[in-house]
């Protein structure tokens, strides 16, 4: 951000290992030198680990700048006027010659004064496009400090209507959802918090002056409510109609909600409560009169009953549903739900699911660890189901015990990307027929659909060894995959065929394989590899040469108790 004195040449790279990870480090630098450090948005923690790295005693000239929205009367921080974080992208044009008293003091204010002229020009130029500012402002959704998931937010996009295709392009209203996240990523706008394999965001968030923009625009447009704590930013302003709703509960309040009291057109409603808050919304929250709800967000509830989701099934209009981990069993009920696009129960261990629900026309995405319920399977009731065309695109996923229910209707699942398969310890490889038939069409299929990427995750631990012997067989199908994660042992690597070449993405997880057997089993499948993982106990003596991955973007490697021996050229 300033120019520096080179890099003392003592630099040195080294490699370290702790009991789960593998990490490159760097040699200390030669401090005698002048220095300017600039670190933007530290919390407690973050700045205490950087305030004891450094000696402060040793008269060094130098000078270390954190910006944060936390008062911290021994620490000296640059902050904006309302105590927000600086953006810092400018501080090479302010930074100028000698780090003063004096100059450090007018230097800070002119990166003030340039940060807000900066992010004024930018809000003025985003918000001139109102899809995009739609986009924008629904991250006032979410609480301060709130990660957001990124594929959740684009189906809360989708089932809200605020992004739709473009048949000019030929593009998908969730890759258009998709490319405006990418763009306001990009500008700095969204700050990406987590990014997962070869850079591919999966979390992020806004901050500082940013958030404070848009949360004014926000109330001044009537586009969400907010409760924090027990006061909402609005409360039916007149002439307007309550669409958004999102609670914030914290412990910081007690007693009943104070809810506006018109909530008929109420399109979006999201509950976040904290450890003290998990039961206080349910007195208040009466679904029953919200029948225009399209997207409702309650898996941060852990207080959600069984009577809460027989209510919910009467909100005709929901397209997005997601629930904690409290409920482990969907009701019959849920038939009623024909716009339903989105069913998300990942955070219950397993869910007990009617069949109903895989007649839900519009379903496209079902997200959690589901099994059918006994006897719900008869063969009368899986030719009805197999004669319709399903819109599912995510079946993440589905255990196989002893019934193979999910298995024979995966055969009419035309559109499906992603698919998910726990084979439980119950498991009989004789009636595996339908599960392996079902996986080889479904990499069959991904040579008619090349313009998606497609997942395989499948996960046999604790299986019996004849059953995860019978999926590698199923991976010798021809088709096409981007992407296979697989957990459970194995006595050899898959034997992929050509078309399978199209991997970029892959996991091996606890398969018992020594990572030297690991690598050349892959050396010799000649992918295209962007991204790998290996997570086992002890991967051993481990050379990764040049040669090995020329694609390869992305490494991660874990050793659950271990990761000596191991070498990267």
């Amino acid at each position: 951000m300033v120019p520096l004195p080179p890099a003392p040449k003592s630099y040195h790279r080294s490699m370290e290992t702790t009991p789960n990870m593998l990490r490159l480090t760097t040699g200390s630098p030669d401090y005698s030198r002048p220095y300017l450090i600039v670190i933007d948005g530290v919390n407690t923690h973050e700045l205490y680990d950087v305030l004891s790295a450094f000696s402060w005693a040793d008269g060094v000239d130098g000078r270390i700048i954190m910006t944060t929205a936390i008062q911290l009367p021994e620490a000296t921080c640059c902050r904006c006027g309302n105590g927000s974080p600086l953006a810092i992208d400018s501080t090479s044009q302010v930074f100028i010659g000698e780090l003063t008293e004096s100059g450090f003091v007018e230097a800070c204010l002119h990166l003030r004064d340039d940060t807000v002229a900066r992010m004024q020009r930018s809000n003025n130029e985003i918000l001139s496009s109102p899809i995009v500012q739609d986009l924008l402002l629904y991250f006032c959704m979410f609480p301060r400090d709130h990660p957001v998931r990124r594929n959740p937010l684009i189906r809360r996009w989708l089932a809200e209507g605020l992004v739709f295709p473009q048949p000019e392009t030929e593009s998908f209203s969730q890759d258009v959802a998709a490319k405006n996240l990418e763009s306001l990523i990009s500008r700095n706008v969204i700050q990406p918090i987590q990014v997962r394999n070869y850079g591919n965001v999966k979390r992020c968030q806004t901050f500082g002056m940013m958030l404070n923009s848009i949360s004014s625009k926000s109330k001044s447009q009537n586009f969400i409510t907010m409760l924090c704590g027990s006061q909402t930013t609005e409360r039916n302003p007149a002439g307007k109609e309550i669409r958004r709703l999102s609670l914030h509960l914290n412990g910081a309040a007690n007693g009943p909600l104070n809810l506006p009291k018109e909530l008929s057109r109420l399109h979006t409603l999201a509950v976040f409560p904290d450890d003290a808050n998990v039961a206080r919304h349910r007195a208040n929250l009466n679904y029953a009169k919200y029948k225009l709800l399209r997207v409702l967000d309650l898996k941060e509830c852990a207080d959600v009953k069984a009577e809460h989701v027989g209510k919910i099934c009467d909100l005709l209009l929901l397209k997005y549903l997601s629930l904690g981990d409290s409920i482990d069993k969907v009701p019959r009920k849920i038939a009623k739900l024909k716009w339903l696009e989105t069913l998300d129960m990942r955070r219950t261990q397993v869910v007990t699911l009617p069949i109903e629900v895989l007649q839900l026309p519009g379903l496209k995405h079902l997200l959690g660890k589901f099994q059918l319920v006994d006897g719900d399977y008869t063969q009368k009731k899986l030719e009805k189901l197999v004669s319709k065309d399903s819109e599912l695109q995510r079946l993440s996923g589905f255990v196989t015990d002893k019934s193979e229910g999910f298995a024979q209707l995966m055969s009419r699942m035309g559109k499906l990307r992603k698919v998910k398969i726990w084979c439980d310890s119950t498991a009989d490889v004789t009636k595996l027929v339908h599960v392996l038939g079902a996986t080889k069409k479904f990499i069959g299929g991904g040579l008619d659909m090349t313009r998606v990427d497609r997942s395989l995750s499948i996960d046999f631990q604790g299986c019996p060894t004849e059953c995860s012997e019978q999926f590698m067989d199923s991976l010798k199908a021809t088709g096409r995959l981007t992407s296979l994660k697989l957990r459970g042992k194995l006595t050899q690597l898959p034997q992929f065929r050509t078309k399978l070449n199209y991997i970029e993405e892959l996991c091996l997880s606890r398969t018992s394989l020594s990572g030297d057997t690991i690598l050349s089993g892959l050396s010799g499948l000649k992918m295209t590899l962007k991204y790998l993982k290996l997570v086992e106990d002890k991967l051993g003596h481990l050379v990764i040469k040049p040669e090995h991955f020329r694609s390869l973007k992305g490494l991660c490697l874990v050793g659950e108790q271990s990761l000596e021996d191991i070498t990267i050229q």
